[in-house]
């Protein structure tokens, strides 16, 4: 069900152990992300390592990460609170940022000890391609991870978020060409709030603007439109059209 199994060595004959069950990365926790002889070790099994990083500062981040990528090992690093559960104001979203630009060579994503889902979801927003969360079968279990983890139902949610989240997290600021059919009813268009007769000129008491857009002027356009001389009568109601206004005024 492309799942990976993977499990976070506290000691040099752990992580020996674990190369032996052929692991296909290491993940080391926030505990050793300081622990260079550990993660020296590590290294040396030529495997994806990802490194959590609570309890750290960035400066201590940076060493280890540039041993793990001067290794030639993949890096991923993951922002963690160790305190658990974690309380919300103390999860620091914005390090997903900070890590991403500090570290742009690795993976980044987020450890989140929080008691529910909405952080590691806020994460994905800000570019975290991973989400580690503690995960149990059954809420009424007793044990020390217990209360921080998630159930199935959680799990469904914070996946099912995730990849729209991601899916959400491409473009920027402009039109889209899928928008031309709101565009066409949503925009305003200029037009004439009583008759106006011919050589009339266009004023803020003779045009105004709403909708639909299919007008030739858009509400964008009125301040272009005011002093213009009406080249025939125009009826009340009516979209302002440029064949309706005289040539010389443009």
């Amino acid at each position: 069900k492309n799942l990976i199994y993977l499990c976070t060595p506290f000691s040099r004959a752990a992580a020996k152990r674990l190369e032996e069950m052929s692991v296909s990365a290491f993940k080391i926790g926030s505990g050793e992300c300081n622990n260079l002889p550990l993660i020296d070790y590590i290294c040396g099994f030529n495997k994806p390592i990802v490194l959590s990083t609570g309890m750290n500062d960035l400066s201590s981040i940076k060493r280890s990460a540039s041993k793990i990528r001067d290794s030639g090992n993949p890096l991923a690093l993951l922002h963690c609170t160790s305190m658990y559960p974690t309380p919300y104001s103390e999860v620091r979203l914005p390090a997903i940022t900070t890590l991403k630009r500090e570290v742009p060579y690795a993976v980044v994503g987020i450890s989140d000890h929080s008691l529910d889902i909405y952080t590691s979801l806020g994460a994905v927003a800000l570019g975290a391609s991973i989400v580690e969360k503690h995960f149990t079968s059954d809420k009424s279990w007793e044990g020390p991870d217990i209360p921080i983890s998630i159930d199935k139902n959680e799990l469904r949610s914070l996946i099912d978020g995730s990849r729209a989240i991601h899916e959400a997290s491409c473009g920027n600021v402009g039109k889209l060409s899928g928008e031309a059919a709101t565009i066409r009813f949503a925009y305003a268009s200029v037009v004439s709030t009583r008759k106006i007769e011919k050589g009339e000129e266009l004023t803020r008491e003779n045009v105004w603007v709403k909708r639909p857009g299919t007008g030739a002027f858009r509400a964008e356009d009125y301040e272009q439109v005011l002093g213009r001389k009406a080249m025939r009568m125009i009826l009340p109601d009516s979209q302002i059209e440029e064949g309706m206004l005289a040539e010389d005024d443009i």
